[in-house]
């Protein structure tokens, strides 16, 4: 029977520190409540959560850990009377991606923290499993909108991509009947000539139609999974941003194994990816002005896994931004209209959709972000 009042199974002890606090308090109360985070209170009301995560970006600018915790934690404070029921805890932690929720009395005075673990143990296993299923069907729609909004959200920049991608076809093919016309007037128009100007015509208006189906293959999502060939994919989200990088003098080279890859898995989302990863590389090495700016990508196998990486030479991500490229809405073109959701999606579409781990890294050249995918 779920409990309505959730102060009794509250964690309280060593959980909180005062706000004026330094850096290595925080540590020692993270130590002892085994939890990897602490509450900070300004007067027994919650301000703010310090992570381990918060103290690690601390530590890697050299900080010192007497200086005071307060300005480095990035926790959002989602808190709830202690009266409230255990339903509504687990909604609160389904709904915002969290693992603890902070407790407080009728004076909004902290009283206490719930854990998800504790909350789970707590319900036991048949709650708990029926609870999980419910909330995960939740958190995978969730995530499937959130990967359309993503898809919508780049619209835009996929109107630049046909603009590129037809403007040269589209001008061969208006060179294509000013030069019959100007045949014509000469009278040197000649069964044979005429039928080969027209197959001419009609090649280029198949290279924009499949342009179309590219364009429209990318936006049609994948409910199930299915067997596909992973480079045939990789091509499909190159050809969508082929024209644009060749306007940009941008280079791409593709290695690939003779022998193709297989993959089961959903082939939409996995374009999706790699687009996002290209769109991000072609941005920056515009951005900076690279000389002969190119981007590579290789795709191998390793014993019972599939690797892909995609490599650029814009000089790298900064290390201060690296750690947070895969946050949700975190972009470094919000002025540019940057969602902050291309990388996010693209995480999650890798790591919780497809079970593999997609990672960024620096190299002397560029940035590489890898995928590691497993073979079966």
């Amino acid at each position: 029977m779920i409990m309505k009042n959730l102060k009794q199974i509250a964690s309280y002890e060593n959980f909180f520190v005062e706000y004026r606090a330094s850096l290595k308090e925080a540590i020692n109360k993270m130590n002892l409540n085994g939890n990897g985070s602490v509450v900070l209170l300004n007067r027994n009301f919650p301000v703010a959560i310090l992570t381990q995560s918060d103290i690690i970006n601390a530590l890697g600018k050299k900080i010192n850990l007497t200086m005071g915790a307060y300005p480095y934690a990035t926790q959002v404070v989602i808190s709830i009377q202690e009266s409230n029921s255990v339903e509504l805890a687990m909604n609160l932690l389904t709904e915002h991606n969290i693992r603890r929720i902070i407790l407080v009395d009728k004076n909004q005075h902290f009283s206490g923290v719930i854990l998800q673990e504790k909350l789970f143990s707590y319900m036991g296993e048949d709650i708990f499993q029926q609870e999980v299923d419910k909330q995960l069907e939740k958190r995978l729609e969730r995530e499937y909108l959130l990967m359309q909004q993503s898809k919508l959200a780049t619209m835009g920049e996929m109107i630049g991509h046909i603009a590129h991608q037809w403007r040269q076809p589209l001008s061969r093919l208006g060179g294509v009947f000013m030069n019959l016309d100007s045949v014509y007037e000469f009278g040197e128009l000649d069964r044979a000539y005429f039928k080969d100007k027209i197959k001419e015509g009609n090649e280029l208006i198949k290279h924009m139609s499949n342009t179309i189906e590219d364009f429209r293959n990318f936006f049609i999502p994948n409910r199930e999974k299915e067997l596909f060939d992973l480079n045939k994919y990789i091509q499909s989200a190159i050809n969508i941003i082929q024209a644009t990088l060749t306007y940009n003098h941008i280079k791409i080279e593709i290695i690939t194994p003779t022998e193709p890859i297989f993959l089961y898995g959903y082939p939409s989302e996995f374009s999706q990816v790699i687009l996002n990863i290209l769109d991000n590389a072609k941005d920056i090495l515009i951005e900076r002005e690279i000389d002969l700016p190119k981007i590579i990508i290789e795709s191998r196998v390793e014993k019972e896994s599939i690797v892909i990486e995609i490599r650029d030479n814009a000089g790298g991500i900064d290390k201060e931004i690296i750690d947070k490229l895969f946050e949700i809405y975190f972009s470094t073109k919000i002025k540019k209209g940057g969602s902050g959701l291309g990388l996010y999606i693209s995480k999650l579409i890798i790591e919780r959709k497809s079970r593999g781990k997609l990672s960024v890294s620096n190299s002397k050249e560029g940035a590489i972000f890898s995928i590691l995918l497993n073979k079966r």
